[in-house]
């Protein structure tokens, strides 16, 4: 009689115990999903394996106790259900190593040798009790090995190798998560079926079982990791992962994505928790559109949906479907609300070059103009064309910072007391190749976004320095800078500035800070914390474009501030229109009682320059007077100046 050893028995089922224990747990309310279902029955079907080992393994060492067919049907529904999890595993395999291939030729092919094998190993089970092939009873009623005892894992190799030839045809659309799989549980599983041959009373086939569980679990159903946890949709790292295979695989797909813009509405209407349940109904539809989509949350507001592209018609009419939905109200029991949205898709098939990257990227500017709509916008030709563009300028303001190549340019600032120039705002101008100016509302937003205007503010306050400490502009006594947000963020601000002046010998009276209001309203507790430290190291604040966006006269109460510059939209219809009149002349008294210098910026006739200085305009700034100019047509500019005032 044959001795077996289930200490590894009993570990693997303590094992799968606790893996079943964590996954009801803490898995029970995560959408069940086709691979979660198959993992549960890999799990449960493991388990029932395991028990009815060690329960034929008791009956089989007590043949006076048990009846002979007991034994005989025991052992044969275990070899049935040994078959059964061995190919059970080997679709669950199949499912995670082709789950980013949208054709199913694979999947079928491999189905079909599965469902074969399984069904050739189940016929010789259940013919084994009448030939005694897989196993027999001796005249004592002990077990034996049958002459085919063994096949079975020939039919595992078969499966294993089943296993292979699709894992590297399907090589570049194989997740990382899986290859890591693949590269540590077939060795394993071969390495342990080894093991068994050369030492058959040491039972493995529980340890095999549970170590294909084990590796499983810890690779997929760590579902925190790649799921966002409020909506159960993939997060943002996910989303690159499904882009970067699909691409790699040269799968035709459609990326849709759907970005909310009223949810900040929404939760200051009903409550965050509305809004959290708006975008847990977005994210639900997304993932139901579709047996073969994916939704993804790769935003805070924003949306994913990758589907099979199959033709032109079929995808617009699935972009049609998605903006009808999100047209409608959310009905949340009995709450109704209404978001508004915008967005955009993208088709890509099999081009080579593009990468996860640079789709995100083409889909986050398409949406970034569809948000300026709030519409729609697909990313066509037009649009890549205009993207180029976008990056190509990126590329410049690159190279541009690194090799200094931008210039400085200087508007002269009239003081109407005064009756001369003697101040000028500094202002950015880049050249493209081709020698044309790029406009400054081009560059600024542009520099913004991708976190260089600093570096450009720097670059300015460095050449404005060095011309006020070269003497070749004596009559120029202060230049104002605009400060960049980035720069009044940092909290050693005016340390920075100071030491830059030092450097030229120069004190802060000859340069003046320009900020906006945007930086005001960003974190009002860190704007009075700065400007009080600017203010301390003897710097004068500006207050550019007073009468655009949220411009308030709480600002100019709240704050340090020295000088409000009016924005060109104030004057533009002086002095001929009545209202424009009555606001201009409102607050030029009202500035001058809060004991604030003004500047009128955009003044563009001698009929508004005249008026305004009857109106006791501080100082006027404008093509009227002079444009911007560059350093050297400054210095003349200043030069001709005193010669007329000498004339």
């Amino acid at each position: 009689m044959i001795r077996w050893s289930l200490l590894a028995e009993f570990f693997s089922l303590f094992i799968l115990g606790i893996i079943f224990v964590r996954y009801y747990c803490y898995e029970r309310k995560v959408a069940f999903t086709r691979k979660r279902r198959l993992f549960l029955f890999c799990l449960l079907t493991s388990g029932a394996s395991i028990l009815l080992n060690i329960l034929c393994v008791f009956t089989l060492a007590r043949p006076d106790a048990v009846p002979l067919w007991v034994n005989m049907a025991l052992n044969t529904v275990y070899f049935l259900l040994s078959a059964a999890m061995c190919s059970l595993f080997a679709y669950f395999l199949l499912i995670l190593i082709l789950e980013h291939v949208y054709s199913s030729r694979c999947l079928r092919s491999a189905r079909r040798v599965l469902m074969a094998l399984t069904a050739a190993f189940a016929a010789l089970s259940l013919a084994t009790p009448f030939t005694g092939l897989l196993f027999y009873f001796d005249e004592n009623g002990y077990y034996q090995r049958g002459p085919l005892n063994q096949i079975g894992y020939g039919f595992l190799f078969l499966e294993l190798l089943v296993l292979a030839i699709c894992f590297f045809r399907n090589r570049s659309s194989v997740s990382t998560h899986m290859v890591y799989v693949m590269r540590s549980l077939l060795p394993f599983i071969l390495a342990l079926s080894l093991f068994q041959l050369c030492y058959p009373e040491i039972l493995l086939n529980g340890t095999l079982s549970a170590a294909a569980i084990l590796i499983l679990f810890i690779a997929f159903q760590s579902h925190t990791n790649d799921h966002d946890s409020l909506t159960g949709v993939r997060s943002h790292n996910n989303f690159l992962t499904e882009l970067s295979l699909r691409i790699a695989g040269r799968q035709s797909i459609q990326v849709i994505m759907v970005s909310l813009l009223s949810l900040s509405d929404i939760n200051l209407q009903h409550g965050h928790a509305v809004g959290d349940a708006v975008l847990y109904e977005a994210a639900q539809y997304l993932e139901r559109f579709s047996p073969q989509g994916r939704a993804f949350r790769p935003g805070n507001t924003t949306f994913a949906l990758v589907l099979p592209w199959t033709s032109q018609q079929q995808a617009d009419r699935d972009l049609e479907a998605v903006r009808c939905r999100f047209q409608e109200p959310w009905v949340l029991g009995d709450l109704v609300c209404r978001s508004d949205f915008c967005m955009t898709d993208l088709c890509c098939g099999d081009q080579p070059g593009s990468s996860a990257e640079q789709v995100l990227e083409q889909l986050e500017y398409a949406l970034s103009l569809a948000k300026a709509d709030r519409g729609i916008v697909r990313f066509d030709e037009q649009v890549a064309r205009s993207l180029r563009h976008k990056q190509g300028l990126i590329g410049t303001l690159r190279r541009s910072i690194q090799e200094r190549r931008f210039r400085v340019w200087y508007q002269p600032i009239y003081n109407c007391r005064g009756h001369r120039f003697c101040s000028a705002e500094a202002l950015l101008r880049l050249m493209d190749q081709e020698g044309t100016i790029i406009p400054p509302d081009t560059i600024v937003p542009l520099a913004e976004e991708t976190g260089m205007i600093g570096d450009l503010t720097w670059l300015v306050l460095d050449e404005v320095c060095r011309l006020l400490s070269g003497g070749t502009v004596p009559q120029l006594k202060a230049v104002t800078v605009n400060l960049s947000m980035q720069q009044l963020l940092d909290e050693d601000l005016s340390h920075r500035l100071l030491s830059i002046l030092d450097a030229y010998a120069l004190t802060p009276d000859r340069v003046k800070l320009e900020i906006t209001e945007r930086f005001l309203l960003h974190d009002a507790r860190h704007a009075r914390r700065q400007l009080a430290a600017l203010k301390s190291a003897g710097f004068e604040i500006y207050m550019d474009d007073f009468g655009v966006g949220y411009s308030n006269l709480s600002s100019v109460l709240d704050y340090p501030l020295d000088c409000i510059k009016l924005d060109r939209s104030l004057i533009r219809r002086l002095p001929g229109d009545q209202r424009s009149r009555l606001m201009a002349e409102t607050l030029l008294t009202l500035f001058h009682r809060l004991d604030k210098t003004l500047i009128v910026e955009g003044v563009e006739t001698a009929e508004q320059a005249e008026y305004l200085t009857e109106q006791n305009a501080d100082m006027i700034q404008g093509f009227y007077y002079a444009c911007p100019m560059p350093q050297e047509a400054l210095a003349e500019f200043f030069r001709d100046q005193d010669a007329a005032s000498e004339m």
